[in-house]
């Protein structure tokens, strides 16, 4: 499989229609309705056509991602925007939550081929790990409120049953890490490796990792007592209670005021909201 980065190339870069990276709620499955061996260049002055809707030299072409062959028969893999660039794939509200990935070909009266399926799946397991989506917002285009259309083509609820299914990933058990552990031990204890653990999950330098179940707190985030300050991450998306958490929360610091679930939640003054642990760093 070979990756394009066609960022500085693709069609249109509308500052007007940007957004930030934690914005993307959902990824969004479409076709291009042509040859599995089409490329987005090939495609994408569509997007500047009137009756596309666009009509203009900024219009932003509908797939952040798209997926085709090679005239040998390899997979490649077209980088076109980035997360934070609105793309025109389907409505508008999508649009601006949406991220979205095209595999070339009409599967309108077909399948996927087990070449395409298995780079879609990896592409999405990537993309759902970086943006921290659930399957349950893996949909199709045709499963946008108010779209008539059969975009994909192929089944979608058969992409969430594999996205569903056990991976190295998401099929550890429960894990939480205390001081001087190690991810060399918790790949023991999960009969895996560190390095499969870190490429199915993109893991660098940071504090706390989640890993599918498993738990992996650093030394700072254990010494978090009631009292403590802590600041939330800018990259935080949800409360421990699932509701999204407002863009003037991130960044700022506040004390904790209790502590639950083996040391997972606490319960921040001020704003009286409880957040994962895993959402805050200990200052």
């Amino acid at each position: 499989m070979k990756i394009i980065n066609r960022k500085s190339v693709s069609l249109g870069n509308d500052r007007t229609r940007m957004r930030n990276k934690n914005s993307v709620r959902r990824i969004i499955l479409h076709h291009c309705a042509t040859q599995a061996t089409r490329n987005t260049k090939s495609h994408e002055g569509w997007w500047i056509n009137p009756i596309a809707g666009m009509g203009g030299v900024n219009a932003v072409g509908g797939y952040h991602e798209l997926i085709h062959l090679s005239a040998d028969g390899n997979v490649i893999i077209e980088i076109n925007y980035d997360a934070t660039q609105i793309a025109h794939g389907a409505g508008w509200e999508a649009n601006s939550d949406g991220y979205h990935i095209c595999v070339a070909g009409d599967y309108r009266n077909g399948s996927l081929t087990k070449k395409l399926k298995q780079a879609l799946l990896e592409r999405i397991r990537l993309n759902m790990n970086m943006f921290a989506i659930p399957v349950e917002l893996i949909i199709g285009h045709n499963e946008v409120y108010g779209q008539n259309t059969s975009c994909p083509g192929f089944n979608v609820e058969s992409i969430r049953n594999e996205l569903r299914l056990p991976t190295v990933a998401n099929s550890l058990k429960k894990h939480t890490v205390r001081a001087g552990d190690t991810l060399t031990g918790i790949a023991r204890d999960h009969e895996t490796t560190v390095s499969e653990i870190q490429r199915l999950n993109n893991i660098q330098n940071i504090d706390l990792i989640r890993i599918g179940q498993i738990l992996v707190l650093s030394e700072a985030q254990l010494s978090i007592q009631i009292g403590s300050r802590v600041r939330v991450n800018t990259t935080a998306r949800n409360w421990a209670t699932g509701q999204l958490i407002p863009i003037w929360v991130l960044g700022r610091e506040y004390n904790v005021k209790q502590i639950r679930r083996d040391n997972t939640e606490i319960l921040l003054t001020d704003v009286v909201s409880w957040i994962r642990i895993e959402d805050v760093k200990f200052i």
